[in-house]
């Protein structure tokens, strides 16, 4: 699980609640309610398959919570007394790491719950306050949309069971589909039944349409007068895209909020600027903006407070996704931009699509069946020389020099895919682009491990 303080600092730079991040205003440790709110955010996302719960951010405004900012942060929540909590409560002794993210000076809270739940972890014993229930005995908390339709830490219900067992078997490695999927590949004439063959040309015309859709939205805005400027410093910079579409489309001409809150919560913030990141609590411009029937966001920022960004999201309710993002390679002080290309960034940046797009797939309740398409491309290339950069212990066999400028790859997979099981999908998605660098290539075993340090955290 990522515990780097630049993981945490980004948890309240741009804080965003989701499936697997609880938002909680400043709570004392040592009430009743205080101590139900800890214990139930952290068995539900121990339940959820692991997460953070950040105090002291108002999970309304999505602003700090300083009207209410104990002066005792680091005393009041200090590891032992957390982790007590929880242990008092939970059926499954799990660990709760108790660290501090900095925002502007100031200290907040972050409880980071590991992924790995087995058996579902449920509360041992209530807790009261007179004649209220605060936690219930034997009630199996879980991060859910189902209950209020807004994501919250609550008892399970009967249509949560299925994604608490699905993350129990996963994490059991007892899904028979993943694991020949995992280990026979998506082309394996045993699995061309499940995986429908190749895919159709009708469908990937539609995807390349969502991609051509997305471009056109973002030289509008970045041309405007509003972004022009900002959007100059990246005109000769590098980047990647992706398009995303279900099949068969869902029926929506418009995409209302309930749709965007809907994605904002589903999203399983798998890296601390994750793909089709809520924007809602960053500054006013670059905040969704609804055109058009879709919802669009402009993230150009070359201020230091976290990292430097580029970004355009371009989203409809139809099941239709577009991000474009320039590279790290070009915004990192660590190389000379338009010069590499570490495809290792490169594949955790994919499989976190795919990993995200099938997050969606599931809030959105998509019928039995559906597929998912994505054409993933990558521009600027000819020139760059293929180097491990941002870490060089993690290995992947491309090397050389792209002479290509623009390479695309695409793949497509059932919406009920497990998220373990997308490396075979990935390497689909990545072998063209690797090719483009002295034709290197690259198997969906070494992917795994991409794979599962992007789904644990531990990037």
């Amino acid at each position: 699980m990522d515990v780097s303080q630049e993981r945490l600092n980004d948890l309240v730079a741009a804080p965003s609640e989701s499936l697997n991040v609880e938002l909680k205003r400043w709570i004392d440790p040592f009430s009743l309610h205080g101590q139900a709110k800890i214990a139930i955010g952290c068995m539900a996302l121990r339940n959820r398959n692991g997460g953070y719960m950040v105090i002291g951010i108002d999970d309304t405004t999505l602003a700090p919570d300083e009207s209410n900012r104990p002066s005792n942060v680091t005393e009041l929540f200090h590891p032992d007394v957390i982790q007590q909590i929880v242990s008092q409560f939970a059926s499954d002794l799990f660990e709760v790491k108790v660290l501090f993210a900095h925002r502007d000076g100031a200290l907040f809270p972050v409880f980071a719950v590991e992924e790995g739940v087995r058996v579902p972890v449920a509360a041992k014993r209530e807790l009261m306050d007179g004649k209220r229930h605060l936690i219930r005995q034997d009630a199996v908390y879980f991060r859910t949309l189902r209950s209020s339709g807004i994501v919250s830490s609550s008892a399970a219900t009967h249509g949560d069971w299925r994604d608490i067992l699905d993350i129990c078997f996963e994490n059991r490695e007892a899904d028979i589909g993943r694991f020949l999927r995992r280990h026979l590949g998506p082309d394996n004439a045993i699995l061309s039944d499940l995986n429908k063959g190749d895919p159709q040309p009708a469908f990937r015309r539609r995807v390349e349409g969502v991609l051509a859709h997305g471009d056109v939205r973002r030289r509008l805005a970045f041309e405007s007068p509003e972004f022009s400027e900002q959007a100059a410093r990246y005109s000769s910079s590098g980047a990647w895209s992706v398009a995303l579409a279900f099949d068969p489309p869902r029926q929506a001409d418009d995409s209302d909020r309930e749709f965007l809150r809907k994605m904002a919560s589903a999203n399983p913030q798998y890296t601390g600027w994750p793909v089709w990141l809520d924007s809602s609590g960053l500054d006013p411009e670059n905040r969704p903006r609804k055109k058009e029937g879709a919802w669009e966001s402009v993230i150009l920022s070359d201020r230091k407070v976290w990292i430097d960004h580029a970004e355009f999201q371009w989203v409809h309710a139809r099941g239709e996704f577009y991000l474009w993002r320039v590279y790290q390679d070009d915004l990192s002080e660590k190389v000379e931009p338009g010069t590499a290309l570490d495809l290792g960034l490169l594949a955790y940046r994919f499989a976190e699509a795919i990993a995200v797009g099938l997050a969606f797939a599931k809030a959105y309740d998509v019928p039995p069946g559906t597929q998912l398409g994505f054409l993933f491309r990558a521009e600027n290339l000819s020139g760059r020389q293929a180097r491990t950069w941002a870490n060089p212990e993690r290995y992947i066999p491309v090397r050389g020099r792209a002479y290509d400028d623009e390479i695309q790859g695409y793949t497509v997979l059932d919406s009920d895919t497990p998220v373990n099981a997308i490396a075979p999908y990935l390497q689909q998605a990545m072998a063209p682009i690797a090719g483009a660098f002295d034709g290197s290539e690259i198997s969906s075993s070494i992917l795994e491990y991409y794979v599962g340090r992007l789904v644990s955290r531990t990037m």
